[in-house]
């Protein structure tokens, strides 16, 4: 049988199969890339726990947050942000900066679903490398850290994903640091409490992992969470108030003053 060309309707039918096909795929692409973001953010959280115990486990079982800066740790800063150098900054880079050696690395800093103007650092310091990027303020990391948190005895918010907000509806419309680099609402320092108004109260932007996030419990552990688990989980919290200052505000919808403070960056 000789060779002949496509006729006009096969190749309509072909075009159309494909687009179809296409159709189909995207989704299916797309849920394997956020389900891997999803996992290699929680990568992330579990090696900056393991740097927040191992740090611990040389400073009288305290995190870089309860620790003076006299005495290597960060303390006098909690509550504070600036953006500069290395040296001016303050801020949660602080506290990680604090653990450059226990980290090793800043690049397990910055989750992989970022989707703010926030740059990935390559290198704490110098290298001698003209393609460093350098860590040195808030703006290279994408976490959350719970100043108050404790590695030993009880579970507590320790770091993870910024994409927490709380204005009043089911799926806040924006963060608590809404335009980097200085636009807060109502803080970039909050008590997200542990009661909280019916339909309202702290929960997780749709701009990251589909309006959830993943949580490093101080035990080490990382916890996907939708809203409803993570006001669960904030419920059964340590109760322990933290200092009065400076003042970690509670934010729409959450009551609960001084509990479960949290610092954005």
């Amino acid at each position: 049988m000789g060779n002949r060309a496509f006729t006009i309707i096969e190749l309509f039918a072909v075009i159309v199969t494909t687009a179809v096909l296409g159709t189909l795929l995207v989704p299916v692409v797309a849920r394997t890339k956020a389900s891997s973001q999803l996992l290699n953010c929680s990568n992330n959280l579990k090696q900056i726990g393991t740097a927040f115990h191992i740090w611990a486990a040389s400073n009288g079982d305290e995190c870089p947050m309860r620790v003076s800066v006299a005495n290597g740790g960060y303390a006098s800063y909690v509550g504070f942000r600036s953006i500069g150098n290395a040296q001016t900054s303050r801020g949660v880079s602080g506290m990680f900066l604090v653990m450059s050696n226990e980290l090793n690395t800043p690049r397990i800093l910055m989750c992989p679903a970022e989707n703010e103007q926030r740059i990935r650092a390559t290198a704490f310091s110098e290298t001698g490398n003209s393609n460093e990027v350098l860590f040195v303020n808030d703006l290279n990391t994408s976490y959350f850290v719970g100043v108050d948190a404790l590695t030993r005895g009880v579970k507590m918010f320790l770091s993870g994903d910024h994409n927490l907000g709380s204005d009043g509806s089911l799926v806040p419309a924006s963060g608590f640091v809404r335009f980097l680099p200085y636009s807060y609402g109502p803080d970039f320092k909050v008590s997200l409490g542990t009661n909280f108004a019916i339909n309202s109260g702290v929960g997780w932007q749709n701009t990251m992992h589909s309006a959830m996030g993943n949580v490093l419990m101080s035990d080490c552990s990382v916890q996907q969470m939708n809203r409803m688990r993570l006001q669960q989980t904030l419920r059964t919290a340590y109760p322990k108030p933290g200092p009065s200052s400076p003042y970690f505000p509670n934010p729409t919808g959450c009551t609960g003053q001084l509990l479960n403070r949290i610092q954005f960056p």
